[in-house]
């Protein structure tokens, strides 16, 4: 079983963090530099039976999921502050580093990919943000994609971990490069960011009368499953896309997660968290169960045929 740490009586860092999954407080652990990330209150929300949502719980179910799979990902421990169990993540930059996110990336002046850009903007429902053909687009022609080959296939190892873990929200500012201000060399950013994965504003009373019924599960973790990426002006569908074989750098993708995804060292994950510390609620026997049996429904139903089939493409 982890230990819950208590970050109350922790030294503050003096860096502040932006983003949009609540708010943050940068602290020291061991002379490192982390930064707590809190629950959002549901008040504003329709959600009922949840004040706050899960959002600690499903960064670090989210992370660790991608670190048992190999992909570099930022570290994270949960724990308690003010009241609230909150996640602790470690800060991947050091005081000489930079982060170039995909918006950065995107915005570097190309004048071939201004018109090609243009021509998407007339001829489809290309929107500003969040366009798969606009990130196809910069992946052939952005001089940030053309020298750092990892980049692009660091994109499509999220896309499909990301409809594993239901994490609909990598956006334009959680992935892309580090920068080094000294020596102007770039490396490719380790995961991070992975707080909206899980359902994370959903009641136990909410879960359970999805997984009981078998049309509203396969409903909930198939059916309505959304990436933040639209294509033809449509929001996609991640797992009916990876189903669909019609990307190959998706394909490509799918080969090298799925030998890598190992479902009993992810159930160890979830059995070493425990269901409460100081009477406040971490992760409940309903969500354990449900965030199981819709990890297992996309491995056993989409992840595994589809990777049988193009096994025997190749």
């Amino acid at each position: 079983m982890i230990k819950i740490e208590n970050f109350d009586s922790l030294k503050p860092s003096g860096i502040s963090y932006g983003g949009h999954g609540g708010s943050k407080r940068g602290i020291m652990i061991n002379d490192e530099r982390w930064f707590l990330k809190y629950p959002k209150s549901t008040k504003s929300m329709d959600v009922k039976g949840l004040s706050y949502s899960t959002t600690p719980l499903s960064e670090y179910l989210g992370s660790h999921i991608y670190e048992s799979i190999g992909l570099e990902t930022h570290k994270t421990k949960l724990g308690f502050a003010n009241g609230k169990i909150v996640v602790a993540c470690k800060d991947f930059l050091n005081s000489n580093e930079i982060i170039i996110d995909y918006n950065m990336i995107k915005n570097e002046y190309d004048e071939n990919i201004e018109r090609e850009i243009e021509q998407l903007s007339s001829n489809s429902n290309i929107e500003s943000n969040h366009d798969l053909e606009e990130v196809l687009l910069m992946m052939k022609q952005n001089p940030y994609f053309k020298s750092n080959s990892e980049l692009k296939e660091q994109f499509w190892n999220m896309f499909v971990i990301d409809a594993f873990i239901n994490n609909n929200d990598r956006n334009e500012g959680n992935w892309g490069l580090v920068l080094n201000k000294e020596t102007n060399e770039l490396r490719l950013s380790p995961v991070f960011d992975n707080g909206a994965a899980f359902y994370n504003k959903s009641s136990d009373d909410k879960l359970i009368s999805i997984y009981s019924d078998d049309f509203k599960f396969k409903q909930s973790v198939y059916d309505s499953s959304i990436s933040i990426y639209r294509l033809n002006g449509k929001q996609i569908n991640p797992l009916k896309y990876i189903e669909s074989m019609e990307n190959e750098d998706c394909n490509k993708a799918l080969l090298r997660m799925v030998p890598k995804i190992n479902i009993d060292k992810i159930k160890k994950i979830f059995d070493g968290i425990p269901e409460e510390y100081n009477g406040l609620p971490v992760l409940s026997k309903t969500q354990k169960v449900y965030y199981l049996k819709s990890l297992e429904y996309r491995y056993d139903n989409i992840f595994i045929p589809v990777y049988n089939k193009l096994l025997e493409l190749q």
